[in-house]
């Protein structure tokens, strides 16, 4: 300990003079894309580009936060479902995050009714599961539509998921997890992440 302190003080000492360091409100670029980390910019990077046109503005808070992005059409890309124009499906750690266009807000809104329905058995499936369908602006104000929280059976697990979607346009965006593995029987782990980014 002696020779650490005593080293620290002679080299402080015989050091050249200290440069400042750079601060942070000189960057380069401005706007969203300057405050990133470098990890948080290559996701945006990587990621933009799956979601051309009215995709874009719902999936815009996600995009640093999303990997293992795969658009339809691609290689091993989700297939289109009756009624949808593009779909992109992400991983984010243990969840999964849907975003849809759909041909029309009609075949949108058709969608939101399966998960009305599911909505009733989250009830019982996924104890603390919102109520009906709400119709709200999402946290970052990019969006106004619905919001429903669901639930349902798949492979023998129970997959709890919110929906929500943008009443101007025919998109909608949905997040998945299994109830036990992915969010430990809590609803509020998913509430927290469609709060921070939707």
């Amino acid at each position: 300990m002696i020779f650490g302190t005593g080293g620290w003080f002679l080299g402080r000492s015989t050091a050249d003079p200290a440069t400042p360091a750079p601060t942070q409100s000189t960057p380069a670029q401005t706007g969203p894309a300057a405050v990133l980390p470098p990890y948080e910019q290559n996701q945006v990077t990587i990621n933009q580009p799956k979601f051309a046109g009215p995709l874009a503005p719902v999936a815009q808070g996600w995009l640093p936060h999303l990997s293992g992005c795969q658009r339809n059409g691609e290689k091993d890309g989700p297939v289109l479902n009756k009624g949808e124009k593009a779909r992109v499906r992400c991983e984010m750690d243990a969840m999964s995050v849907i975003f849809v266009e759909y041909a029309t807000i009609a075949d949108r809104d058709k969608a939101r009714v399966k998960t009305l329905g599911q909505n009733v058995d989250a009830r019982t499936l996924t104890p603390g599961a919102g109520g009906a369908a709400v119709e709200r602006a999402t946290p970052s104000g990019r969006s106004n539509g619905n919001y429903v929280e669901y639930a349902y059976q798949a492979s023998g697990k129970t997959v709890a998921g919110i929906w929500w979607d943008d009443s101007a346009t025919p998109v909608a965006a949905y997040l998945l997890a299994y109830w036990k593995e992915g969010t430990g029987e809590k609803w509020e782990p998913m509430r927290d992440v469609w709060a921070r980014y939707a």
